[in-house]
């Protein structure tokens, strides 16, 4: 087992052997590091590092900007580039809520692994968020297949779901972040 080391400023942890005369994350001297011993068992720590819920839920957000900013787009300019346009915007709309269902299956998997229960107030909060992503990108994705993009009420409800979506990732980023903080129980 590798030798660990962590930072007394910023708790940042390196293994001993790649320690150099200052800290990488805050810069204090090596003097400020201490011996340390990870409290995760290592086969959590290895599913830990798969990473496997932040890769997910980037694709996630970026497919649901996309959605939005291509919905924003067709609301504006109904026949510029009107065929090909469309197409993807009813391609990205139908595939979205696989990508949130897949980002949400990820999340509940990952919280379960870090915190070894999903029952905290804010994986509940995140959970319930991101059913609401999920029904919001569901109900234009349904919304589109069912009436197409031609009646401007579609256009506009797609572009507002979307949205509201979009806001609702963007929340639950925020919370995750808050949560990258948190200590593991062992």
């Amino acid at each position: 087992m590798v030798a660990m080391m962590r930072c007394k400023s910023c708790g940042y942890v390196i293994a001993e052997g790649k320690l150099k005369d200052v800290c990488p994350a805050c810069g204090v001297p090596r003097k400020m590091f201490e011996p340390w011993t990870d409290p995760v068992s290592e086969k959590r720590r290895a599913l830990l590092e798969m990473d496997l819920h932040p890769l997910v839920i980037h694709f996630t957000v970026a497919f649901t900007a996309s959605a939005f900013a291509l919905s924003l787009f067709a609301l504006a300019f109904p026949r510029f580039l009107a065929g090909l346009a469309t197409n993807v915007l009813v391609v990205m709309t139908a595939v979205l809520p696989l990508a949130v269902l897949a980002g949400w299956v990820a999340g509940v998997f990952d919280g379960k692994i870090r915190f070894r229960r999903v029952t905290t107030p804010l994986l509940v909060r995140k959970m319930v968020m991101g059913g609401s992503v999920f029904l919001e990108t569901l109900a234009a994705a349904v919304l589109m297949l069912a009436f197409g993009l031609d009646p401007m009420w579609v256009r506009v409800v797609v572009a507002v779901l979307l949205g509201l979506a979009l806001g609702a990732v963007a929340m639950l980023a925020k919370i995750g972040v808050g949560l990258l903080g948190a200590k593991f129980p062992g």
